[in-house]
């Protein structure tokens, strides 16, 4: 008898500290939202559905993650989550480090060739042909002669990124 007083009492104690942990948090009301999801022009599926909360869509973080190519880590702990490349050696994408091609000739550089299958780009002596892939879009690196060159496709334009060009050794 002793022993069943001391666990429904137990149980009260639990179950009130549980009551009066919810009745702390703040609830909100969201809707579930449909929205055409996209990376890089390229149409993707969520599993889970984004909220809409006060005109603003919160996504799945975990599956936006996998999409754009992120590990997701969490830490319960410490109520955080943070995205890391997977790749270390992959570029920012900021105007300072992305150009047009058309722009290369800011730099002397001539281009010729086309978007089907190479980009020759001729700065003085030098010669460098960049094989281009069947798919147009988003990024891709390209192995070269003198290295890795890093081309960003986008629906408007195609980009190239001038570390990957002084990686190479192709520009100072």
């Amino acid at each position: 008898m002793k022993k069943a007083i001391i666990g429904l009492v137990a149980g009260l104690l639990i179950g009130s500290a549980g009551m009066a942990a919810a009745a702390t948090t703040p609830t909100v009301q969201a809707v579930l939202a449909k929205f055409t999801f996209s990376v890089d022009g390229q149409k993707q599926t969520l599993k889970n559905d984004p909220l809409l909360y006060k005109g603003t869509t919160y996504l799945p973080v975990r599956e936006v993650a996998q999409m754009t190519g992120y590990a997701l880590e969490y830490d319960n702990t410490l109520k955080s989550i943070a995205l890391k490349s997977k790749k270390s050696d992959v570029a920012v994408l900021t105007a300072e480090n992305w150009i047009p091609l058309d722009e290369l000739k800011n730099f002397n550089i001539t281009v010729t060739g086309n978007l089907t299958d190479t980009i020759t780009l001729i700065l003085g002596p030098k010669t460098i042909d960049i094989p281009v892939p069947a798919s147009k879009s988003g990024l891709y690196t390209s192995k070269t002669v003198y290295g890795n060159v890093e081309l960003h496709f986008t629906e408007k334009d195609t980009l190239i990124e001038l570390n990957s060009l002084k990686k190479a050794g192709f520009i100072q």
